[in-house]
């Protein structure tokens, strides 16, 4: 192995273990100031779709939120009894069912995605928009060369 290689070998792995740091303590901080208003990440990540596409499917649902189709129905089902989520039936296929916010989910959705947008302001807020566009950038790429990587 070349000195350049094993220098790009070890940059690689401190930009690696970076995103990893940056990631988890973004999770931190999310579960800690959800929990402020009594809610989880998991239950946040729901509303957020629900409230930004009503109508999805739970089966797009899981896809979005990187969980099993099964996890989710189980998710559902508990914000469903506290009156955030309600199951319709798809008017294209009666064994389908889409997803919705009621009116007292929208409002919970509303407060969760204002703890998000704090928290994303202060991930952000020390960056100009040239550079948030390079890091939306290159993880896009990142994102596309791991999707292709999966079999």
């Amino acid at each position: 192995m070349t000195k350049t290689t094993d220098e790009n070998s070890r940059a690689a792995i401190r930009s690696w273990l970076a995103v990893v740091r940056a990631y988890h303590l973004c999770d931190a901080v999310m579960t800690q100031n959800l929990a402020a208003i009594g809610m989880r990440t998991p239950d946040h990540e729901i509303l957020a779709n629900l409230l930004r596409d009503p109508g999805i499917s739970q089966q797009t649902l899981a896809q979005r939120c990187f969980t099993a189709k099964s996890h989710i129905s189980s998710l559902v089902s508990q914000l469903e009894k506290r009156g955030w989520v309600k199951r319709e039936t798809d008017p294209n296929d009666a064994r389908a069912r889409r997803l919705r916010l009621t009116a007292k989910g929208e409002a919970m959705a509303k407060k969760t995605a204002a703890v998000q947008a704090e928290v994303v302001r202060a991930m952000t807020e020390m960056h100009s928009p040239e550079e948030l566009l390079e890091v939306g950038d290159a993880m896009r790429r990142v994102s596309a060369r791991l999707e292709a990587l999966l079999v």
